[in-house]
């Protein structure tokens, strides 16, 4: 498996104030586009993608939470940073060379997030994780999925 080291950070949506089991609230990457993807795990699961990463931050400090950057995992919750990197473009679309980048959110139901880097880009949420990245967009092998150190 190749490596390339992560432009996007991740982060981690943290309640201080709680027992350390509970202070995990949510994990998130900032997307190369500057929005951030976010998926929460208490109290309840959901996911969403949020404008910027400033009015974010404000919002979450009137709450009294706090943003760990950087780290990949945390209190047993994991986050996976990846490319997606296209030796051969099938469609004309997108390129060749890295093409996407995206988050797996292992400890949140094995969601996953990817944005495009092409001119067209665009965002999208995949329930099923890798397996269903690779099957939409690995064209029989000539795009792999990258892990980020």
């Amino acid at each position: 498996m190749s490596v390339i080291e992560p432009k996007s950070p991740t982060f981690w949506l943290i309640e201080p104030e709680k027992h350390p089991s509970q202070q995990i609230i949510a994990g998130g990457l900032i997307l190369p586009d500057g929005q951030l993807a976010i998926v929460r795990c208490l109290p309840n699961s959901s996911h969403a993608i949020f404008p910027s990463l400033k009015s974010f931050q404000q919002l979450q400090e009137k709450r009294g939470r706090q943003l760990i950057f950087g780290n990949h995992s945390l209190h047993g919750y994991y986050l996976n940073t990846f490319k997606l990197v296209r030796n051969k473009d099938v469609t004309g679309i997108s390129g060749t060379g890295i093409v996407a980048e995206g988050c797996y959110f292992q400890s949140f139901g094995g969601l996953a997030v990817m944005q495009w880097l092409t001119d067209a880009a665009s965002t999208a949420w995949y329930i099923g994780g890798w397996e269903q990245i690779e099957l939409i967009h690995g064209h029989k092998g000539k795009t792999q999925i990258v892990m980020d150190v």
